[in-house]
């Protein structure tokens, strides 16, 4: 699997983090069509490995976003378990680098 990574990983928990260049109130961001890939942690790690990417030895990876080759988005998480805060942070934090790319320091 080639893939271009527009986002880094959602690792422990990356909500609150500033964006770079936000929209301004009355923006309107259209949004390309996204697959969501639901993997379980052995698939999902494999999946960033093959995407070029790595994790620090203390890193968890929880999800990831980027742009197959046919130009689709695609984001990559975890099963989710429960309807709860991490869960929407983690699909919400990926979701976001669709809509407004790097913005990682």
């Amino acid at each position: 699997m080639k893939w271009i990574i527009v986002g880094i990983a959602a690792l422990l928990t990356a909500c609150g983090e500033p964006v770079q260049d936000p929209p301004e109130g009355g923006d309107n961001i259209a949004l390309p069509p996204i697959e969501w890939r639901v993997r379980d942690r052995v698939a999902l790690e494999q999946a960033y490995r093959e995407s070029g990417m790595i994790t620090g030895e203390r890193d968890k990876l929880h999800g990831f976003a980027g742009y197959a080759n046919d130009g689709r988005a695609v984001v990559y998480t975890l099963p989710p378990r429960r309807v709860d805060d991490a869960v929407a942070c983690t699909l919400g934090h990926e979701v976001m680098h669709v809509a407004l790319g790097e913005y990682h320091r």
